[in-house]
């Protein structure tokens, strides 16, 4: 009978183990979702600070590209009138030969 009794605590031991190994499976994976979603968070940030900047710089240039024209125009206004006459002309054409 001592070795049934034996077998059997060492059961309950070893079911014990097992127990405190799952929660300590179920604590890391846990805690490496976390650090996952964190990581992915900051990077997100990240993205999120670059998309901002390339957007203000896409917004500087094309203002200093308005300015640009906007200063051609008002150095030859004849050819401005010129050019936009021009392309209206073009664009009129190639719409009517449908």
């Amino acid at each position: 009978m001592a070795k049934v009794e034996e077998l059997e605590a060492q059961l309950h031991q070893a079911r014990k183990d097992i127990e405190t190994l799952a929660a300590m499976a179920g604590s890391t994976a846990k805690e490496a979702a976390a650090d996952a979603a964190n990581l992915a968070t900051e990077q997100l940030g990240q993205l999120s600070d670059d998309a901002k900047e390339v957007y203000a710089r896409a917004m500087e240039e094309g203002r200093k590209a308005g300015q640009a024209a906007e200063q051609k125009v008002k150095d030859n206004p004849l050819a401005a009138v010129g050019i936009a006459f021009g392309v209206g002309m073009l664009i009129s054409t190639l719409l009517n030969r449908r």
